[in-house]
């Protein structure tokens, strides 16, 4: 498959993602639901963030698409590529959290029903399909692949002070993925080990066809 063929694939899938992704977040401002309590509340769940990272990841992706179309460049900017892999673990996390953890307690047609269909599986899926096969680039690094740990550990550490140090009687959040009742010592170090696990499977992933750059550039990664 030629460059601009993968480009051109790319392109479409990232729009999809995007486009969905924004007419979701959307739509969340129109509708009533007895799980959601305003419509603030949506972007107090990492379902909603990490799609709305990814969903700007790949609007970055797509305007290197286009160029690369257009013959203005002929590869994604290591960069952008970094900003893709860093909204993909996220969804990643957003799809196996939502699949082994949130199914058993309200069930597959509701955690992957509606909305949350685009959610919590195609959007993850769509991102990992089009980042590992359409986007090659730089091989990414073991120490940069990691900073893809930023966005989960801040969205944990404001969850954290939210629900348990400030709690919601005081203004914070409501428990809304119901750590505190399922034991949050156990489900931190699952969440942790589940980060770790996906982070290094993507960036393999990813890697898998590039070839391995000279000894000197790696060194420098």
């Amino acid at each position: 498959m030629s460059v601009k063929t993968q480009a051109t694939v790319s392109l479409i899938i990232n729009f999809l993602i995007a486009a969905v992704t924004t007419g979701i977040i959307i739509s969340y401002f129109f509708t009533e639901s007895t799980f959601i309590k305003s419509t603030t509340e949506i972007f107090r769940f990492f379902t909603t963030d990490s799609n709305i990272l990814a969903a700007v990841a790949a609007v970055v992706v797509m305007i290197f698409d286009i160029k690369i179309i257009r013959g203005k460049t002929e590869k994604i900017p290591q960069a952008a590529i970094f900003f893709k892999f860093a909204g993909t673990a996220c969804l990643m996390i957003t799809f196996l959290t939502s699949l082994f953890y949130l199914v058993p307690m309200y069930g597959f047609s509701f955690i992957f029903g509606g909305t949350f269909f685009h959610m919590h599986l195609t959007a993850p899926l769509m991102s990992l399909f089009s980042l590992c096969l359409f986007e090659k680039s730089d091989r990414l690094s073991f120490i940069k692949s990691h900073l893809a740990y930023v966005p989960m550990a801040a969205y944990a550490a404001v969850y954290f002070v939210m629900v348990n140090v400030i709690g919601e009687a005081n203004g914070g959040w409501r428990d809304l993925y119901s750590f505190g009742e399922n034991g949050i010592v156990f489900i931190t170090i699952a969440i942790i080990a589940e980060d770790i696990i996906v982070v290094n499977l993507l960036r393999i992933a990813y890697n898998l066809g590039i070839k391995k750059q000279n000894k000197q550039s790696d060194s420098n990664n």
